[in-house]
This record gives C-alpha cells, sequence and structure tokens, in this order.
C-alpha cells in the first residue's frame, strides 16, 4: 500500500511528539547531574571521603616452623592494637566525659605504662583532636585482652573504637635453636632476616590481600575485597629431643671452661637430616644466648686443625703412600720444614702411622704427606677436592661460609709457599666452617657415601604435604672399603686410647678426632679452637657430630677434656632416650642422665628431701630462691638455674616443671590453667614476666 501525504504528516507529529517526551523527561536527570558534579562536586567529594578510606593491605598469616614431629617451633600469633573513633556517629560527648574517668582506669590495667590519670590526659587529647583513628596504646593485646577491652565501660555500649590486627612471632621453645630458626624484619613486609625464615620466605609468607575500610552504621569496619593467602608451613629436620639435650649440655660445659663462643651439630648419618644446631656466646654476666651461625661460619678464619689430619690419612691410605703400620721418625718434638720449625706436644721419637693419628703428631702427619707430594702438591690438593671438602654445602642457611682450602697455582701474600704442604696436611691455612668437617666424618660413617646436610624436611597446607624433601648424595664413594675400616678404627683408638679419652663411653664405642687449632689473628694473647668430630655408636652409626668451643680460659687442657667430653655428655644422653640405638648385648646399663633420678623443675625443699631419702648426692646453688631447675652429673643433681620468683601480678617460667607444681604457681596468680600432653611442661602461652589479667587462660604443652 502506498504511503499518502496525510499518513506522513501523522507520522511525523508522532516522532515530535515522542522526541519532547523523552527531552522531557531526561531534562530533571541532566539538571540533578549538573548540581552533582559541578555545582556540588567539592561537597560531595568531601563527604565521600568520610565515608570511605584507601585500600589496605591485609597480611597474610606467616606459616609455621615445625620440629620433624610436627612440634612448634615458630608460629605467628595475632596480636591486636587498639584504636578510638572520636568522631564515630554513635559517640556523644556527655556520654564520653562521662565514662572516661572509669574507661581510663580499665585501660590501664591493660597497659601499665600509664597510670589512670596519665590514661585519662591521653584520651582526652584525642577527643579534643577529634581524631579518627587515634591510637589508644603501642602494645599488642593478645585475643584475650582484646576480648577483655570490649568490656570496658563505654565501649561495651558505643562502637567508637577499632582493633588492627598484627601477626606476632613466637618461638614456643624460646631461645632453642633460635639462630638456626631465624628471625624477621621489624617491618613485617619486608619478611625473613635470617636463618629458615629468610631461606624459606617466600613460602612461609604467602600472598598478601586488599580491603577497605568503610562507614558503617557510624564506626568504620574493613571489608575484604581480595583474601589473603596465609603461607606454607615448614617441616625441619630438627629434633626438640635431641635438640634440648645439645642446647643444655653444650651450655653446661662451655659454663665450666668459660669459653666465649661454642657450637654443636647433630647429623642423622643415613640421610644427612640435621637433628640439632646450637651456636652460643658468653655474655657479661656469664650466661650464654644463641649467638651467630658459628657451625656454618665458625669464628674469624676457621682453621680445623688436628680433625684435617683424618682427610690426610684417607688421601696416604688411598694412594698408597702409607699403612698403618709405617714407622715414622718425629724427633724430639720438632722437625724442620724449609726454613720453618714445626711443633709436636704429643708424639715424639720413632712411631707408627696408626700411633700418629691416635696421639695426634703433626710431625708424622705432616711428613708422610711432605714426602708422599712435595713434587706434586697439585695432586694432595685435588685429593682434598675429591673427598667433598671444598665443596658448598647448600644448607638452608642464607650467608654460609664458603670453604677455603689453598691450591698451589695460589699467588700474592696469601698464596702457595713450599710450607703449605705439611701445614695444611694437619689442618692449618685453610678455612673450613664446622659443618664441612661434619659431612666428611658423616660419610666416613656412612660407609664412603657423602650426603647433603639439610634442615628441611617438607613443606605442608593445613597439615597435608605438598612436598617433600629426600635425601641428596654428593659423593657415592669417598674411599675403598678396605682403607675405610682402617679410618674407622684408628679413630676408635683415638677415644680409646689416644688424645680423646675423656670422650670415651662406658655404654658404647665412639669414633672421633681432636683438633686444636691456634688463633691469633685479633689477639697479641694466644686463644684456641677446640674440635671434636666423630659418630657414635662407632660399630654401627646413628649419629655424627661436631662440637667446637672458642677460647676457654680455665679446666681445658685441650680438646678431648672439652669437646670431647661434651660429645660424650651429648652422645649418652640422645642414646638414653633414642630405643632404635639401645640393643641388649651394648647396652649395660643406662647413661649418665639416668644414673641418678630424673628431676623436673619445683620446689626446693621437696628436691632436698627426696634427695635425701633416696641418698643421692645434691649440690645446692648459693643463689636463694624457692623454685629451682637441677642437672643431672655423674656425681648426682646439681642446681643449675634458680627460677625467677615473680610477684604475684607477673607469669612465671614452669617449663620443665610437673604440672602439679605449675597449676599451684599459675592459679595462685588468678590464671586458668589448660594442659595438653603428658610429662614435664615444654612449653607455656604466655610469656614469662609479664602482668597478669585476673581470669586469663594460659595453656601448657607437655611431653
Amino acid at each position: 500500500m502506498a504511503i499518502t501525504k496525510d499518513m506522513k504528516k501523522k507520522i511525523k507529529r508522532r516522532t515530535i511528539v515522542v522526541f519532547c517526551l523523552m527531552v522531557a523527561f531526561l531534562l530533571p536527570f541532566c539538571v540533578s547531574l549538573y548540581n552533582t558534579m559541578v555545582r556540588d562536586g567539592d561537597e560531595w567529594k568531601k563527604r565521600s571521603r568520610k565515608i570511605a578510606a584507601d585500600s589496605l593491605t591485609v597480611l597474610p598469616v606467616r606459616g609455621n616452623i615445625l620440629a620433624c614431629d610436627g612440634q612448634l617451633m615458630a608460629s605467628s600469633i595475632p596480636v591486636y592494637v587498639l584504636y578510638m573513633d572520636f568522631r564515630a556517629d554513635a559517640l556523644q560527648r556527655d556520654s564520653f566525659l562521662a565514662h572516661v574517668d572509669s574507661l581510663s582506669y580499665y585501660l590501664s590495667s591493660i597497659y601499665t605504662d600509664k597510670s589512670p590519670a596519665q590514661m585519662k590526659q591521653h584520651l582526652m587529647t584525642g577527643f579534643k583532636k577529634g581524631s579518627r583513628w587515634y591510637c589508644v596504646g603501642k602494645r599488642n593485646l593478645s585475643y584475650v585482652e582484646m576480648k577483655r577491652v570490649k568490656t570496658f565501660p563505654l565501649l561495651n555500649k558505643v562502637k567508637c573504637y577499632g582493633f588492627n590486627k598484627r601477626v606476632n612471632r613466637k618461638l614456643p621453645y624460646g631461645d632453642m635453636a633460635s639462630r638456626t630458626i631465624g628471625g624477621l624484619y621489624a617491618e613485617l613486609d619486608k619478611g625473613g632476616k635470617s636463618g629458615i625464615e629468610k631461606y624459606c620466605d617466600s613460602l612461609l609468607k604467602g600472598r598478601p590481600g586488599l580491603a577497605s575500610r568503610v562507614k558503617v552504621a557510624g564506626a568504620y569496619r574493613e571489608i575484604n575485597d581480595v583474601d589473603a593467602v596465609n603461607g606454607l608451613d615448614i617441616v625441619t629436620t630438627l629434633d626438640v629431643n635431641i635438640q634440648d639435650i645439645v642446647d643444655s649440655d653444650l651450655r653446661h660445659r662451655l659454663a665450666l671452661s668459660e669459653a666465649e663462643y661454642g657450637c654443636a651439630a647433630v647429623m642423622e648419618v643415613a640421610t644427612g637430616e640435621i637433628k640439632a644446631m646450637s651456636n652460643l656466646k658468653r655474655r657479661a654476666d656469664g650466661s650464654y644466648v644463641e649467638g651467630e651461625n658459628y657451625v656454618t661460619n665458625g669464628q674469624f678464619k676457621c682453621e680445623p686443625g688436628s680433625t684435617f689430619k683424618i682427610a690426610s690419612a684417607v688421601i696416604a691410605l688411598e694412594k698408597g703412600k702409607v699403612d698403618t703400620s709405617t714407622i715414622i721418625e718425629t724427633g724430639n718434638g720438632s722437625w724442620p720444614f724449609y726454613g720453618r720449625t714445626m711443633h709436636d706436644s704429643h708424639a715424639n721419637g720413632t712411631i707408627s702411622f696408626n700411633k700418629a693419628i691416635q696421639q695426634s703428631s703433626n710431625i708424622a702427619v705432616a711428613k708422610v704427606i711432605d714426602n708422599a707430594f712435595k713434587n706434586n702438591p697439585e695432586e694432595y690438593i685435588e685429593a682434598l677436592y675429591d673427598l667433598g671438602l671444598s665443596m658448598p654445602l647448600g644448607l638452608e642457611i642464607p650467608g654460609a661460609k664458603r670453604p677455603y682450602i689453598k691450591h698451589p697455582s695460589d699467588k700474592g701474600p696469601n698464596g702457595w709457599y713450599k710450607t703449605s704442604l705439611p701445614w695444611i696436611a694437619h689442618g692449618y691455612e685453610t678455612d673450613m666452617p664446622p659443618i664441612q668437617i661434619l659431612t666428611f666424618y658423616n660419610a666416613l660413617a656412612n660407609g664412603g657415601k657423602m650426603v647433603r646436610p639439610h634442615l628441611l624436611k617438607a613443606e605442608s597446607l593445613n597439615g597435608r604435604v605438598v612436598k617433600s624433601y629426600g635425601t641428596e648424595v654428593l659423593k657415592s664413594k669417598i674411599c675403598s672399603e678396605g682403607n675405610l675400616g682402617k679410618v674407622k678404627q684408628m679413630m676408635v683408638d683415638v677415644v680409646e686410647h689416644g688424645t680423646a679419652t675423656a670422650a670415651k663411653s662406658k655404654y658404647f664405642k665412639i669414633a672421633g678426632k681432636t683438633g686444636t687449632a691456634n688463633q691469633v689473628y685479633h689477639s697479641s694473647v694466644k686463644r684456641q679452637q677446640l674440635t671434636f668430630c666423630g659418630f657414635f655408636p662407632a660399630d654401627a652409626p646413628k649419629y655424627s657430630m661436631i662440637v667446637v668451643a672458642w677460647y676457654p680460659k680455665k679446666g681445658a687442657t685441650g680438646a678431648g677434656s672439652l669437646s670431647g667430653a661434651t660429645f660424650r655428655d651429648i652422645a649418652e644422653h640422645i642414646y638414653a632416650q633414642s630405643p632404635l640405638m639401645q640393643s641388649a648385648p651394648t647396652m649395660r646399663g643406662d647413661t649418665t642422665r639416668l644414673l641418678s633420678p630424673v628431676t623436673k623443675a619445683g620446689d626446693r625443699k621437696s628436691l632436698e628431701m627426696v634427695m635425701e631419702e633416696l641418698d643421692v648426692n645434691y649440690h645446692k646453688s648459693k643463689v636463694a630462691g624457692e623454685w629451682v631447675r637441677t642437672h643431672v652429673t655423674e656425681n648426682g643433681v646439681r642446681e643449675n638455674k634458680v627460677i625467677a620468683g615473680y610477684a604475684k601480678d607477673r607469669v612465671p617460667d614452669v617449663t620443665d616443671m610437673g604440672l602439679k607444681d605449675a597449676i599451684f604457681l599459675l592459679e595462685n596468680r588468678g590464671l586458668k590453667v589448660y594442659a595438653e600432653g603428658t610429662g614435664v611442661v615444654k612449653s607455656q602461652s604466655l610469656e614469662e614476666g609479664r602482668f597478669i589479667n585476673k581470669g586469663e587462660s594460659i595453656k601448657l604443652i607437655l611431653r
């Protein structure tokens, strides 16, 4: 049908009407949009700033560091910082002024650095300024304290406060292995600063999220935009029981000799797993705390001394240059080497090579190596390299020292001299951190197979293992079976008849070697580094270990008397608590730890009475105190620490106590006690010395 002129006119009129209606409908919106964006734009921007704050970073929960059996060694605990919002819609001036006195009184019981009057003045300052996010106190609050604050006057009725949640890193076992575990930077976003915390930082820290702080019902709240992803847990090879033994026995021996530094490490022979690592330094008051990583770095230049003679013996035997019965002339205790005189305080005259190792003769070992390799010293040095003694081990401790063995091609002031060969042969002119010597000795214990020492066992998420770390073989064989047997027997003879008789045990055989190195690099006074390295039981090695003490002041006549004796203490205590190592033919009794009754920390008078009844020698400390810790020795039970008697409003240290004594001390101070496990208290959830909030809970872990 054709469109007529009338129809065109009607369509045109209708189109105009529709257009006019659309303009009339949109005009108010345009006017409103103009008013909002242009005329009233500044006002609306001002209001928007009051409603929402900038985006906030939501920190993830840092993963835990665990012992090999899952016990916590480092954990992230949430803590809270209290803030007041003095411009909250619900906060009225009259209401605040009516409650500020009582609020200040209660807050001062939490923030003990301020009296009620000082707290009131602090709150009034924030109120007069109209502060939106006013910090009430810098101290981190526990979850229990945070819940308690919510019940305080004013805060229990008016939502005019908020908590900034933070994460605090706690070490349940205190100083024990703290250098190995490592630490964090004060700025949480920087992550790990040292130790495993730094090495595994990318795994532990997780991934941060994003949140906005918005005003809802007159108060600010945080709303997550992107959820944080928590970090993985790291399972280490450390054994809490072995670590406790190593730490305690090393500390005890260092204190007796007043050594400045000391370290010890225990490695599982077959796997290379580090079961304990202790690094101690002496403080001005005579106590010892975790210092630097001496196991991986040593102290200054770390020459291994006579422990290196075992490497020389392996090479000499493997190259066919000597046998255990070879006779060597050592003179009268001194011997010239290329214009320089070497001294020998252990053996002189004519001795066999076996006797030379047993008595640690510097001259005998130096002569064997010099006579065999003086025309081709590269052969000896390359053989040392082949033993893995210069190989970086990659232990999971950032900053570990690289071993150094001088090469004949080295030039300059510290380069190669003719005297270098005989001096390197008995442990000088090298820089060898203790972990390097331990790894070599572990290979001897492991049938000649060298495995990489390691601290990481697995990564886990919510208790589920996501990655496991196995044993890595560095060298399948470092020497022949025959020569390995000869070297191991010489190491047994060192303990049974040689320079390390102080390391001899009544209960099983120990194989090892002493090493004394004189250090004068930073002092005009002669100072010594005393080392003993070995493995046990010698006939079926389970663990290898190294003990090093630096600069003892008294009681240490050599490496055997200090480091060797410490080795024996630790080995016997580990042997006693490890049923896998005990067998009927070799276990003729118990170890020194069990020669006297096992005692717990507790009431001093009760301990004295029980020891008297059992006719056990009880050696009292001269320090006064009601509660004590003890140490079992071959001569009885000795008090080694008096527990600080804190006031009734402070948390006492109840570790190593039985549950009965721990509950008595804690509940008398108004704490609610929750216990988990059996045995003695090994950790407590509240730190010793902090103020107690009546009715607060404390959790004790027993084992």
